[in-house]
């Protein structure tokens, strides 16, 4: 989507393992014109690693990260917080966008928001629920006493704003 609608440079990320990074090749081969390909590269990350020859060369790079559904693994948030500080401009304008759906369960996404995004000098700036129907409501770390129905949980999404964090 980035590149379609008009980003100069695109990274697409995910787990450096040939089937996956193949298949995301493949995708952006039929679903990405020819002239735009040239704007757009598939890269190995793994999250927290800040010394590769790609992560080296892109340091503090990026105005905008995409993160979609990337909060399933609880163990993982600190380390995709740390790259994502990482890869972030320094820019004030830059900007996190971050989706997740709660089909794992509530639980396992509010820590990254609630926890792990404030001990890594990043900030939510913005963070509300969506369901298919462009229905918003708050964000909430939990709903019902934490005994929320897994079919209603499962229709709606959490979208969040994150920047560096502001100096007091």
């Amino acid at each position: 989507m980035s590149a379609l609608t008009g980003a100069k440079e695109v990274a697409v990320t995910d787990y450096p393992a040939p089937p996956i990074l193949d298949a995301i090749t493949t995708n952006i081969s039929k679903n990405v014109p020819a002239h735009l390909r040239p704007h757009v590269t598939v890269q190995g990350h793994l999250w927290g690693d800040t010394t590769s020859d790609f992560a080296v060369a892109n340091a503090h790079r990026y105005t905008r990260i995409l993160a979609a559904d990337c909060l399933w693994m609880l163990y993982e948030h600190a380390n995709l917080a740390k790259s994502m500080l990482h890869f972030l401009s320094d820019s004030p304008e830059a900007r996190i966008f971050c989706i997740a759906g709660f089909h794992t369960g509530r639980a396992k996404v509010a820590p990254f928001f609630e926890e792990v995004i404030p001990q890594h000098d990043l900030e939510v700036e913005e963070i509300f629920e969506m369901n298919a129907d462009g229905k918003r409501r708050p964000w909430a770390k939990e709903r019902d006493g934490g005994r929320e129905d897994i079919g209603e949980r499962k229709k709606w999404l959490v979208l969040a704003q994150i920047r560096r964090r502001v100096p007091a």
